[in-house]
Order: structure tokens, then sequence, then C-alpha cells
């Protein structure tokens, strides 16, 4: 072999290094998109991804910025905590993940996923897009290079059983599946529960069989998982108001031009407004389909106070979010600008006249 063939192969070496090193991309070229990826681990008929993430390439395709993205929904590329990993260490340019995953790499977040934080689904898209999310945001930007476009609607959480469950005494020795992680399992506590970690993929038959004795999740989720099935009630004890943040690499979002930038958080808040939506239609008709067909008993006379009480008190110390959780709960919930209330509006009508989205007892 010649001495030329013998460097052709370090040359090539070379100058794939320059590319990387540069961040040679042909999206930077005038006329050629960039394109993103952006990962979720939630199935495509959840309302995250049928009112939301589904909809993002359109979107963006609609705006004619030179901005394109994939989706890989249902965990195609990993679990919340791999995606989170992958996002800070740059490998995947946009993810989705909740609060107890966030507060793995920013501990005050929990208090998003901690028991009666919240009134409501408005208050809690409230506070996340005011101040107090602000400042939790910008935590994660400057540490960890992530950055929060927006928080969506995930769903008010309601518990599952064979039994009427509407005090925290009628939750005693009561075997509740939540997720793994500690805020999560703080919760069950709170509300006086025995929690117990499932993975996701194996509740119905945890509670076919007698494992659990019950779960928690929104009511399009119940549904769309089957556990109307191997459970006669749901209890409407709205004891979480669920999200989920979107997020983007900063790097990468520094690398977007103005318009590009203007474009995708546009096209993200937007959408959000529509999962919020999407997702109180379906609770009310699911609700009604239940109602109607003898599914599941609908417990509404739950006495939501007496489980506020008890979990703002577990909650008021020895968390690394007391003082956020106390500060969150002691307020009156944030005025909306005007853009949001005309959203809150449109949620609210979205619901039926019983009031599912305020808390009122079907």
């Amino acid at each position: 072999m010649n001495t030329a063939a013998k460097a052709l192969p370090a040359r090539l070496l070379a100058l794939l290094g320059f590319c990387l090193l540069c961040g040679c991309q042909r999206s930077s070229d005038p006329g050629v998109p960039r394109r993103l990826r952006l990962a979720h681990v939630y199935e495509v008929r959840s309302p995250t991804h049928a009112f939301g993430a589904g909809l993002l390439a359109e979107r963006l395709a609609a705006a004619d910025v030179g901005l394109e993205v994939t989706v890989f929904p249902a965990a195609q590329l990993g679990s919340e905590a791999e995606l989170l990993e992958q996002l800070v260490a740059g490998e995947l340019e946009m993810a989705i993940a909740g609060p107890s995953f966030l507060a793995m790499w920013h501990p005050p977040i929990g208090a998003f996923d901690a028991a009666y934080a919240f009134t409501d689904l408005d208050h809690m898209l409230a506070t996340s897009r005011g101040e107090i999310g602000q400042v939790l945001w910008e935590e994660l930007r400057t540490r960890y290079e992530v950055r929060v476009l927006d928080t969506w609607v995930y769903g008010a959480r309601h518990i599952t059983s064979n039994r009427p469950i509407r005090h925290p005494d009628d939750l005693r020795g009561f075997r509740l599946r939540l997720p793994g992680a500690r805020v999560w399992q703080a919760s069950g506590e709170a509300l006086g529960a025995s929690p117990m970690p499932v993975a996701f993929a194996e509740v119905y038959m945890a509670l076919q069989q007698g494992i659990a004795d019950g779960q928690e999740n929104p009511v399009p989720t119940i549904q769309a998982m089957g556990f109307h099935e191997v459970q006669r009630y749901v209890n409407l004890t709205g004891h979480i108001q669920s999200s989920v943040q979107i997020l983007v690499n900063e790097r990468v979002w520094q690398r977007l031009d103005t318009e590009q930038q203007q474009a995708l958080h546009q096209a993200v808040r937007s959408l959000g407004d529509e999962v919020a939506a999407g997702t109180a239609r379906q609770d009310r008709e699911i609700l009604e389909q239940w109602r109607e067909s003898g599914a599941l008993t609908i417990i509404g006379d739950v006495d939501r106070e007496a489980f506020r009480r008890r979990a703002r008190d577990y909650f008021a110390t020895g968390f690394p979010f007391s003082d956020l959780y106390q500060k969150i709960t002691r307020q009156a919930p944030p005025e909306p600008d005007s853009a949001e209330a005309t959203a809150v509006e449109n949620r609210r009508q979205s619901y039926s006249d019983e009031g599912v989205s305020r808390g009122a007892e079907p």
C-alpha cells in the first residue's frame, strides 16, 4: 500500500473529528432544515402524544422556519431517566419528563408531584409558568443546560380500588401502586396508604392478581391501560395535579436562530393548551361512559379536605422541597395573564357542567 493510501483513513478520521468538534451540520447550510429529535415514554394514544407531541412536526412545518422534528414515543429511546441523561449529555435534542424525574437533578422540583400541592390543574399551570416555575427552570438551565420550553397538563390523578375510598382512614393498610420515585411513594404515605412500587407495564396484572389493592392515575390513563377492567371504583381524590415538562438541550437551543426559537416555543406552548383541553374533554367523556355502562362506580363524595390536611402536614418538613411546597400551598394561585386566562376559560368550558376540572364532585 502506498503512502497516500495509508494516510487516507487518518485524513477521514481527522475530518470527522473536525466536523464533530465544530458542530458541523448540514442544517447550517441555507435552505437545509435543522432536524431535532424529541423522545418521551408515553403511548401514542395518551393526551401527551395525541394532542401534543404527535402534532409538533406538523406545527413546525407550517411555521416554515427551516426546523424539523422527529418524535419517538413510547420509550423507544429509553426510560424517562435515560432520556434525561441523554438530554443533559447532548446526545438527544429534546425530551419530555415529569417533575419527579427532574427532581433527581434539582430536588425542589419534587414539590410539583407532591400530593395536594395544587388546588387544580389551572393552579399548577399558572405556578409553573409564573415566578416559582421560572426560578426552578432557570436553575435547570444554568446547572445542567436543560431549558424548559413549557409545562403540559398530564391530568388530575384519582385512586381506583375494589372498595370505596372517601377518607384517609379508608386507605389504612391499602396497598396503593405508585411510581417508584421517592416523591410518589411519599405521596402515597401522605394520603394514608401503604405505597408499593410496581412497574407501569405490570400494574394491570398486579391489580388482577390482588398484589396491589389499587392504583392512581388520570382518567384517560386508567381507560387506556384497561385498569377499569380489574377495579370496581374510581375515587375522585384529585390528589396530584400531574404535569410533564417539555425540554430542549440548551446548546441546541442556542444554535437555533431567533425565528426558529420563537417558532418552536410558540408551537410547544400552543400545543400545551391543546393537551390541557383534550385531557379535560377525555376526562368528561370517559367518566360519562363509565356512569352509563357501570364499568366503574364513581365515588364523588371524597373528603378531599381531610386528605389535603393530612398531606400538607406530612410534607411541611423533612423534604428537600418542603419550603417550596409550603410556599405553593399557602399562597393564592397566581393570576394568569390575558392569554393564559383565555386558555383557562377554554379548558373550563371543555369540562362538564359538574365541574370535574375544578374539583367539584360529579
